[in-house]
């Protein structure tokens, strides 16, 4: 019993805390979920488990590596960066910028650059890091500090070959990553087709193989790709024969929230996060353009057998593998919170 009564105050808190906690985890949701993932808006994929592999140039520092608490800074400052240039928050993403960078480009002349580009790509499918280069104090560097490059592979519902790399820049002083410079090389699907049209699918990927070479992480993300194709996909998940939200479908869920005094509503990431303190319950609606929308994510705290746990409802109306990815990623997620929350054993 006396363990129960410390649990459940654990668990109230975790309903205050979650947007918080979850804002951070959506982005890695959305990698996992659009392989991309997750995150997410929720959205570059999360580096794969196993020995950390870091890669420095030889006129670095002698004997500098880069620890991964700077790692997890450069990794948030590029993802924070593509989703702000993504939903078209450009001034947002002209605040990146270094000094240096912006000179060479005015606020307005970014964000028209940006916004001609996403009307073209359309909404975004992959945000994908392959490979990270880092270097401290090089000699041919405009200014002291520790630079890295992320090398990118994208793509979007209008452009299906897109990478390039973004170069973040640290001053000596330990502030926060800028982005000092980027460059993007990509073949849009109606430039493809018509390529294809007029002489063939192999002139395309000769095109494509033009473009890509100059960028650095490209072929290895293809092998990556292969590799992933070929692991055998989990099984379906089973269906529920009724509502399980309490709401015939998604819009009915989001107007009825919208209306209740007790919910409050954020936005996380491209997601829309809504919290009702009355019922104990976050819901959770990925953004358009998401391989699962629409969809809705209800995580409601429930007195149950003497304690408290935290039940789970989906209704998703889009594809049966995409809401399965999202059911698997919501699963982890809440396994990962109730570890948060019980702390070590």
């Amino acid at each position: 019993m006396a363990r129960r009564s410390r649990y459940f105050p654990a668990m109230q808190r975790l309903i205050h805390c979650a947007v918080a906690f979850i804002s951070v985890a959506f982005i890695a949701l959305s990698l996992l979920l659009i392989p991309r993932a997750a995150l997410s808006a929720d959205v570059v994929s999360p580096s794969p488990r196993g020995p950390r592999v870091v890669n420095v140039t030889p006129d670095s520092t002698p004997g500098w590596l880069p620890s991964e608490d700077l790692e997890h800074q450069a990794r948030r400052t590029a993802l924070d960066y593509m989703a702000d240039m993504d939903s078209g928050k450009y001034a947002e993403a002209y605040a990146f910028l270094a000094d240096i960078d912006k000179k060479g480009q005015s606020l307005s002349a970014f964000s028209d650059r940006l916004r001609q580009f996403n009307a073209r790509a359309g909404a975004v499918v992959e945000r994908r890091v392959v490979t990270i280069t880092w270097t401290k104090n090089p000699a041919q560097a405009p200014l002291p500090g520790i630079y890295v490059a992320l090398d990118l592979v994208s793509r979007f519902a209008n452009i299906d070959r897109h990478c390039g790399f973004l170069v973040l820049y640290q001053s000596p002083s330990g502030d926060g990553f800028q982005v000092m410079r980027e460059e993007n090389n990509f073949l849009d699907n109606v430039t493809a087709a018509n390529i294809a049209k007029q002489s063939s699918s192999e002139a395309v990927e000769k095109t494509w193989t033009g473009l890509s070479a100059h960028c650095p992480g490209y072929q290895l993300a293809a092998n990556q790709t292969i590799q992933s194709a070929s692991v055998t996909q989990p099984p379906p998940l089973p269906e529920a024969g009724a509502q399980t939200i309490g709401y015939p479908s998604v819009d009915a869920a989001v107007a009825a929230l919208h209306s209740k005094a007790s919910v409050v509503i954020t936005n996380q990431s491209g997601w829309t996060v809504a919290e009702d303190t009355e019922t104990q319950t976050i819901w959770s609606f990925p953004p358009a353009g998401h391989p699962a929308y629409p969809a809705a994510v209800k995580r409601q705290l429930v007195k149950k057998d003497g304690g408290v746990s935290l039940e789970m409802s989906v209704h998703c109306e889009a594809s049966k593998q995409a809401c399965d990815d999202l059911v698997r990623a919501f699963e982890q997620l809440n396994a990962d919170m109730a570890a948060k929350v019980r702390g070590p054993r």
